[in-house]
């Protein structure tokens, strides 16, 4: 049997709706643009919603707006995708590293020590769509007059405390990349309730170009979404509520199969709901694991092979435990849409095999 990590939640509709944007004749950013915008204003409960080409470029359009750049450092988690951190070095400024705690969120706890006068914002990752700590990290934010900033990239439809956790911050971002449960093939998304930067945030995100055509006030570049892309996004918004609640049902099967077998990532917690981005599991033998798997026709992902710090890019010489320690043994399984209960059990037969055989 084979079993893929991951399909893109495009259907036939989605196809189909796509298909009436190219007759129409237009292709770049318009209305349909402006629609998904709207879309994720009302789905995340922010005021303002600016569409873009990818996740990684809505991190950017986020730090420009709000004047990060050189001599500025951003607080960042050791485990993330690496965009978290780079985004920050593209605009000049520099990440500083910190651990995460055992929900694999940034450690609110250690962030007093890596403030400086240099200190501009903090990033906040919700890891495989689990909510962090914003209540404290909003203290903690206010405590030493910094920014915070949300990477949303796993966490389109988690909460924290009934809100979206992407309302949270003063700007936050979401990928829309092929892999993620909703996906516009490659877009992003910056969000807002400050009103004054909006204008700033949708310039930079065209050249810096505001109204006025071919005048620009802001150093900015191409990081427009087309409305083929957006046309991707709109459909799969309609059934999204329901995608969600379906990957809960898969999850829970993942976890009742596993319990006992093997740990994964299970944060019980009132004040969270998790959209189930990623279902990890733990073991000390990972690569063993995944190499197992493999030959077994079951695709997986290691989440991440390396810390940002331990990136070729950064050569991090600091020691960050928790990051490190998740990083050598956490395994990211199947999960998609069309993953059918048959192909779970079987994910599950392999690796409970794989633990009687090998541990």
């Amino acid at each position: 049997m084979e079993v893929p990590w991951a399909i893109p939640n495009i259907v036939s509709e989605d196809v189909e709706y796509v298909k009436k944007i190219l007759d129409s004749g237009w292709y770049t950013m318009g209305k349909e643009v402006q629609k998904l915008e709207s879309i994720m204003e009302k789905y995340t409960g922010r005021k303002h919603a600016i569409a873009v080409n990818n996740g990684t470029s809505a991190l950017e359009v986020m730090l420009r707006t709000n004047d990060i750049g050189y001599s500025n450092e951003v607080i960042v988690p050791a485990l993330s995708f690496v965009a978290t951190a780079t985004s920050v070095s593209l605009v000049g400024a520099t990440p500083v590293f910190c651990d995460v705690n055992t929900n694999i969120t940034i450690d609110v706890d250690k962030i007093d020590e890596l403030v400086t006068d240099k200190t501009k914002a903090v990033i906040a990752v919700d890891f495989a769509g689990t909510p962090c700590e914003y209540d404290e990290l909003i203290k903690k934010c206010k405590q030493h007059d910094i920014l915070l900033f949300v990477d949303g990239a796993h966490s389109l439809g988690s909460k924290y405390k009934d809100k979206s956790c992407l309302s949270y911050g003063i700007m936050s971002t979401c990928s829309f990349h092929a892999a993620k449960i909703f996906t516009t093939v490659e877009g992003g998304i910056v969000l807002t309730d400050k009103t004054e930067i909006v204008e700033k945030a949708r310039a930079i995100r065209s050249h810096g170009e505001t109204d006025e055509k071919y005048i620009h006030r802001y150093l900015g570049s191409n990081f427009r979404m087309t409305d083929i892309a957006a046309g991707f996004g709109i459909k799969q918004m309609q059934r999204y509520d329901e995608t969600l609640l379906e990957r809960g049902r898969k999850v829970y099967l993942y976890k009742k199969i596993l319990s006992g077998k093997i740990d994964f990532l299970d944060i019980k917690d009132p004040e969270k709901n998790y959209d189930n981005f990623l279902f990890l599991v733990f073991i000390e033998k990972r690569d063993m694991l995944a190499e197992f798997l493999k030959k077994n026709g079951i695709d997986t992902r290691k989440q991440y092979p390396l810390t940002i710090p331990q990136q070729p890019i950064y050569n991090d010489k600091k020691s960050y435990p928790m990051a490190e320690k998740y990083c050598k043994t956490s395994l990211s399984l199947p999960l998609y849409a069309e993953i059918s209960d048959e192909q779970i059990k079987y994910v599950c037969e392999k690796i409970i095999e794989f633990k009687e055989k090998k541990c």
